[in-house]
């Protein structure tokens, strides 16, 4: 064999052998990786707004939200002060929702619609007849969870109940409860004096026809805890302050239909076991809220959602144990530079993070 038959011999062997390698090499690359693991639990990551403005929405849908949890004064929904919803209003948020791909998945039933019955005042019926026709009206256009706020007399957020705002990280205003600001503090002279067993029993009065008729409409309805949770706030008693509180409520009112808001940072704030309340809770949780806090009553601070005192990664394992697939929002996020939606995107970020990486360890 001469001399250019064996180089072309030994070219040909080494360009064969080469395209075997790299077809093996391909091979491996696209068949051996691991497959990327499927999300095996979804809750439904969502955001508290008080308007469907197209900022707001437009904002939802950049951040990669799909569902809006509106709590408003009941002006954006019921726009011509009706003091009940109908179909065609409900329909209508909807659709200004479905415009930037969102689904309308809960609404609050403004404090004001019930705000008889929480004073004890005569026309408590009649509220509860606007408010039954609303949750027949959510449930016939497919609103899944109404949030309720019944249990408290005040609604304030400020330094009348004991708040107040220091720096924290990078100069962020977290807002800081301590109840010595208040004890001493005369009562409140707009709400008659009132014993914690009549709030009881006003409350029953009001929620036992209101869960009825969400049951009978397939929505279920969600009560948020007192904040702060401390059982009375200047002569005005609060009935949901404890975990007793909460399997009180579930017991006397069985319905499945009857549900609670786990404000992650309120029950924080209660100084109970987090993980174990969830479990506890477990199918009767219809709405979460997740803040950091550290401390509890009676002197505590809101702070950003890393820096609390519970670990968020095991609660939101916890949420995946019991099979929680409602809504999640961020909640009470520190003052920021650029505003509370710089904030709230942060507390996002983190939650989705969250919900990733329970889903690639357990």
């Amino acid at each position: 064999m001469n001399k250019t038959a064996r180089s072309r011999r030994t070219f040909l062997k080494g360009a064969l052998g080469t395209a075997s390698l790299a077809g093996i090499s391909s091979l491996t690359l696209t068949q051996c990786q691991p497959a990327r693991k499927k999300i095996t639990w979804e809750p439904k990551i969502s955001e508290n707004v008080g308007n469907l403005s197209e900022s707001t929405l437009r904002w939802m849908a950049q951040i990669g939200l799909k569902h809006v949890v509106l709590q408003d004064n009941g002006q954006t929904v019921d726009r011509d002060g009706k003091g009940y919803w109908t179909d065609e209003d409900i329909k209508s948020a909807q659709n200004t929702c479905a415009a930037y791909r969102l689904e309308l998945a809960s609404m609050i039933i403004p404090i004001g619609w019930y705000r008889k019955n929480s004073l004890g005042e005569p026309g408590r019926d009649e509220e509860i007849a606007r408010i039954i026709r609303s949750i027949h009206a959510a449930g016939k256009t497919g609103i899944s969870m109404l949030e309720w706020r019944p249990t408290w007399l005040d609604f304030y957020w400020d330094e009348r109940v004991g708040y107040s705002t220091i720096p924290g990280r990078g100069g962020a205003g977290y807002r800081n409860f301590d109840y010595n600001r208040v004890k001493d503090l005369p009562d409140f002279d707009e709400f008659p004096p009132v014993s914690i067993e009549e709030m009881w029993e006003r409350f029953f009065y009001l929620a036992r026809p209101i869960v009825e008729a969400a049951e009978e409409a397939g929505t279920v309805l969600s009560i948020h805890p007192n904040d702060p949770p401390v059982p009375e706030m200047r002569g005005a008693p609060r009935i949901f302050t404890s975990m007793a509180d909460a399997e009180r409520i579930i017991r006397e009112i069985p319905s499945p239909a009857n549900g609670i808001t786990f404000c992650q940072g309120t029950f924080t704030e209660m100084g109970i076991d987090i993980f174990d309340a969830i479990r506890k809770l477990g199918s009767r949780i219809h709405h979460v809220h997740m803040r950091g806090v550290r401390g509890t009553v009676p002197n505590y601070t809101e702070v950003f959602i890393d820096e609390g005192d519970i670990d968020m990664f095991e609660a939101m394992k916890t949420y995946k144990e019991i099979g929680y697939t409602g809504t999640i929002v961020s909640d009470h996020t520190p003052g920021v530079e650029g505003g509370g939606l710089v904030g709230r995107s942060f507390s996002h970020g983190y939650i989705r993070a969250m919900v990733q990486a329970v889903n690639a360890v357990t």
